[in-house]
């Protein structure tokens, strides 16, 4: 075998953009993807970067003299250690980036015989750690076993070091043969780099960087999609609903918890209306919690709607888990006729719009509330108070109402948390009185 180096600009990089060295040494390895052997040359990053304009398309080198002379000692360098090693063993590309990066980048042995196995790392050291909430354990136990279906179709383990831009595009497109939706891709997108990032920390060693080392068109990220919401209207029709049965009573209360109180789902059991507000002639019981997601604490007012639903329970919701509650919650809404088709948009795993049609009572689930207690409340409620009673952060409320302020403004809004309660339902007592078409429902 001969070593042939050929240098070359990433692609997909504006700036200043890093210049590869594309080794051919004429290495064949079974592509269990493609069911044949191909030809696999070592993509090596050089450590050089340069500008476009700075880059000598005929030469393929930099027009710098200092930067083409650390390319062409590269090359060199290269060539003599390829050379050392077929005269010893079979050169692949792994073993010879792992001699580049000991003898040019000078890197420890240690990190170089390193390799950790991704599917171990998880399963061993993240999903073992204390404390670690379920969700976020549920999330990267489903990436281990996707990783472990991946190893399975490419015939082997995959270990940090062997990780480069084929084979994790490779995976991602794995994902999104299974998911429908972009933002489900984008967060196993998100676990896969945390994953990545965690090893490059642990064990000291260089990973596969997504972030940098992919293409702007192969880089994921989230999208807003259309969201429905549930209007008084409909929400008076559930209010109105006589559950058969115990288990969708709870459901019951636990949806219409969500509904007056924009909570998560996380804090549904929470919300329990352990204090009294009076002074001024305003008068109410309110929770006052820590949010599971954030630690942030909250305090918010038990509407009137929510009081009644708790008395009639003779308490608060008992917990149940989110799939049943969805699955439950939905039956609700078609019982109380909850069928109108609904339109809308949404971005499918390869990035493509798309429509859907569905009936309403399809479409309800356990962020239904959150939604709905926000959206019906924004026009008449400043998003200083909705931001303290629900606990979103200034830049998710800078997001969602763009054109409304910047965080400065939040940053002088040092009204307490029983007072922004307070507050809430002295408003909401003015509008529920002066706009009864817009408020078919006594909120106070």
């Amino acid at each position: 075998m001969k070593l042939k180096i050929n240098f070359a600009l990433k692609t997909g990089v504006e700036g200043e953009i890093p210049v590869l060295a594309v080794m051919n040494f004429g290495y064949k390895e079974f592509d269990a993807l493609k069911q044949s052997y191909v030809y696999k040359p070592l993509k090596y990053y050089t450590g050089i970067k340069v500008n476009k304009s700075d880059w000598d398309e005929l030469e393929k080198l930099p027009k710098n003299k200092t930067k083409r002379a650390v390319l062409l000692q590269l090359e060199k360098q290269a060539t003599d250690i390829f050379n050392y090693l077929s005269a010893n063993e079979t050169v692949t590309p792994n073993r010879l980036k792992q001699e580049l990066d000991f003898k040019i980048k000078k890197r420890e042995q240690q990190a170089i015989v390193t390799r950790v196995r991704l599917v171990d790392f998880i399963e061993n050291e993240i999903l073992k750690e204390n404390g670690i909430k379920t969700g976020t354990k549920n999330c990267y136990q489903v990436l281990a076993n996707r990783l472990g279906e991946f190893e399975t179709k490419i015939g082997k383990q995959l270990y940090s070091s062997d990780l480069n831009e084929e084979l994790y595009i490779g995976f991602m497109n794995t994902i999104r043969e299974r998911c429908t939706r972009i933002n489900s891709v984008t967060h196993y997108y998100k676990a896969f780099k945390a994953v990545l990032n965690r090893i490059a920390r642990k064990y000291k060693v260089n990973v596969f960087n997504p972030t940098k080392e992919l293409r702007t068109t192969d880089k994921l990220r989230s999208v807003t999609e259309e969201k429905i919401y549930l209007e008084f209207s409909q929400i008076e029709k559930i209010i109105g609903y006589q559950p058969p049965t115990k288990e969708l009573a709870n459901a019951k209360l636990i949806l219409l918890t969500l509904l007056f109180t924009g909570c998560r789902y996380s804090d549904v059991h929470k919300i329990k209306p352990e204090y009294t507000y009076s002074k001024n002639n305003v008068t109410f019981n309110y929770a006052r919690y820590l949010t599971t997601k954030t630690d942030t604490e909250i305090v918010v007012p038990i509407l009137k709607p929510l009081q009644e639903a708790f008395d009639a329970n003779g308490g608060i919701a008992e917990p149940m888990a989110m799939q049943k509650f969805n699955s439950l919650a939905r039956t609700i809404a078609e019982k109380v006729d909850l069928n109108d088709e609904i339109t809308l948009s949404y971005t499918n795993s390869f990035g493509k719009k798309e429509l859907t049609t569905s009936k309403l009572f399809q479409l309800i689930s356990s962020h239904i509330g959150r939604r709905s207690f926000v959206t019906n409340l924004m026009s008449y409620i400043p998003i200083t108070v909705l931001s303290k009673i629900t606990g979103h952060t200034n830049s998710a409320i800078e997001s969602d109402f763009k054109g409304l302020g910047s965080s400065e403004i939040f940053k002088y809004n040092k009204i307490s948390l029983v007072d922004n309660a307070a507050l809430l339902v002295k408003i909401l007592r003015i509008y529920t009185e002066d706009k009864l078409d817009d408020f078919p429902i006594n909120l106070v």
